[in-house]
């Protein structure tokens, strides 16, 4: 694989990628918009976009790939280039713990890399965090490895949400001083029905983004999904699932939060009582494809009451979890076998034997 490249000539982003990169232990090829990046376009396992340089690099005409990066200190030029050049973007210095991680997983196979699904909810009381613990429960019952990341220091602890708040192991506050690579953290941390948590402290508000995106980091090489609940912590740059109420104020609230920059082409719609608008005009008004429901369901609050996560038994909650997994993260659905001209889905005990399990 080759190394990271980075297309700049601003002495501030090459001076923050190469601290970044040397931390890393990595190398990194630098080089300014011309034929060079055209020969290390396709091959670069990362790369990294100066804004100074952004007009140049979409000026080449390169085919399209992924993996890009648009950084630079102005927020508003960062942003305006991300979408010519379908590249998320990071604003320096503040976003610059970001940059460790990129680095550290392009110098990984990605084909190690767990998938990650963030979820962010267009105003309060959506369930997000109670969705976010579902599909990782759901998950790990399908015999994978999966983690759920609490980022919302006021979000009363998904630890909580599990019953597990008294279970011995770290929170956010035992890994602020997280930085660059960082070990396999699944013994350390609480679990709940095969799920790996990182829950929020109640000693810590605010947690470093170095810190974060060393954690994520590590989660995506040791699960295969990595399940995180925003909060009120809105993305920067990552691809993110909106969850939207079914009524007005929601899709109101969705419609500001798409206007302001979250990154997003799929949306969760929340139904039940007072949320009762048709699917397509949510899709419609918010002009993102609604991947699937959450219906509303009477007894979920009790359950969540007694520390009872969402989705470890059967019934309407679980079997709507499975099929919103199933649209988030295709590369996770169970297998159907083909039989006649119909298809049989395989029962989930089934789906968890030895032989289908392994990474997506």
């Amino acid at each position: 694989m080759n190394e990271p490249l980075v297309i700049s000539q601003d002495a501030g982003v090459l001076s923050l990628v190469q601290s970044a990169a040397a931390a890393a232990g990595i190398s990194v090829h630098t080089c300014e918009a011309s034929a060079q990046v055209r020969r290390a376009w396709a091959g670069a396992s990362l790369v990294i976009v100066g804004v100074d340089q952004a007009a140049a690099v979409a000026g080449l005409g390169l085919p399209e790939r992924g993996g890009v990066h648009v950084v630079g200190d102005d927020a508003e030029a960062v942003l305006a280039w991300s979408v010519p050049l379908s590249a998320p973007g990071l604003i320096l210095p503040s976003q610059a713990g970001f940059l460790a991680s990129l680095l550290d997983d392009a110098h990984r196979p990605s084909s190690s890399l767990g998938t990650v699904l963030r979820l962010f909810g267009a105003t309060g009381g959506l369930g997000t965090s109670t969705l976010a613990m579902g599909l990782a429960v759901r998950a790990a019952r399908r015999a994978r490895r999966v983690a759920v990341v609490e980022l919302d220091p006021t979000g009363g602890g998904l630890d909580v949400m599990a019953g597990v708040e008294a279970e011995s192991g770290w929170r956010w506050g035992d890994l602020t001083a997280a930085r660059g690579h960082v070990d396999d953290l699944t013994d350390h941390l609480p679990s709940v029905l095969g799920v790996s948590i990182v829950a929020a402290s109640r000693e810590v508000a605010i947690v470093p983004p170095e810190a974060v995106a060393a954690v994520l980091a590590s989660l995506r090489r040791t699960h295969d999904l990595v399940v995180i609940d925003q909060g009120r912590v809105p993305p920067a740059h990552e691809e993110t699932v909106l969850v939207v109420g079914a009524d007005v104020r929601a899709v109101l609230a969705g419609q500001a939060l798409l206007a302001g920059g979250l990154a997003t082409t799929r949306a969760v719609v929340r139904t039940g009582p007072g949320r009762r608008l048709p699917l397509d005009l949510v899709a419609e008004s918010l002009g993102v494809v609604v991947a699937g429901v959450m219906p509303h369901d009477g007894r979920l609050p009790m359950a969540l009451e007694a520390g009872d996560p969402p989705g470890r038994a059967g019934g309407k909650t679980a079997r709507g979890l499975d099929k919103l997994l199933d649209r988030l993260v295709p590369a996770l659905a169970v297998p159907v076998q083909t039989r006649g001209l119909g298809t049989l889905r395989l029962r989930e005990d089934e789906a968890m034997r030895p032989a289908h399990r392994g990474r997506p």
